[in-house]
């Protein structure tokens, strides 16, 4: 059956994306982080025109596979901001967000609901930003707030893939989670 629609939002992992000199990936373990609210992204694209004859004569979109996008949970821990984000934990107990700290690079996975079965995601290569997070009073009834946080995914630089989608029926969507893959192309066949 073809899907027709999508909705739904959940099971949000993140996890460490380093490459080494040799342009080996080494992909760090998964990462839950529960409250998953939303996930905006937009990939970005530039338009090329060339003019002749007084006409847009040839037109032509790049895709350098950038997607900036926006994570929305309840509220994100403190293993997600000591492991993702940089902050420290101090000696007294209190989480501190740090100037220039550095981050890694990260690949992210969730799934999202079909009218048929779900399906599973993964992209690559992405830095986050900072939280941002609104905090107001409470008036008749308590109103849960929401953080989100900007991302911003380059895609695997030695394969060019940006990310993977995962039917239930395909063999990677019960494992992701569990053992994500490393971006590769599919063999050469001979």
């Amino acid at each position: 059956m073809a899907k027709k629609v999508f909705f739904g939002f959940s099971d949000l992992y993140v996890g460490t994306y380093t490459v080494d000199s040799g342009g080996n990936v080494t992909l760090g373990s998964p990462y839950h982080q529960a409250g998953a609210v939303g996930l905006t992204t937009d990939d970005q694209s530039d338009r090329f025109d060339e003019y002749a004859d007084n006409i847009v004569y040839w037109s032509a979109y790049t895709n350098d596979g950038r997607v900036d996008g926006t994570i929305e949970v309840e509220l994100f821990d403190d293993t997600f901001k000591t492991n993702f984000l940089g902050y420290v934990e101090l000696d007294d107990g209190g989480l501190a967000r740090v100037k220039g700290a550095t981050k890694p690079n990260i690949y992210m996975m969730y799934e999202y609901q079909t009218d048929g079965d779900p399906v599973r995601v993964i992209i690559y290569n992405g830095v986050l930003g900072a939280i941002k997070a609104d905090h107001n009073t409470i008036e008749e009834t308590p109103q849960p707030q929401h953080e989100t946080l900007p991302v911003t995914f380059f895609g695997d630089n030695a394969t060019g893939i940006c990310g993977v989608e995962y039917d239930k029926t395909d063999a990677g969507f019960d494992t992701l989670f569990s053992n994500p893959p490393v971006p590769q192309l599919p063999s050469a066949s001979s």
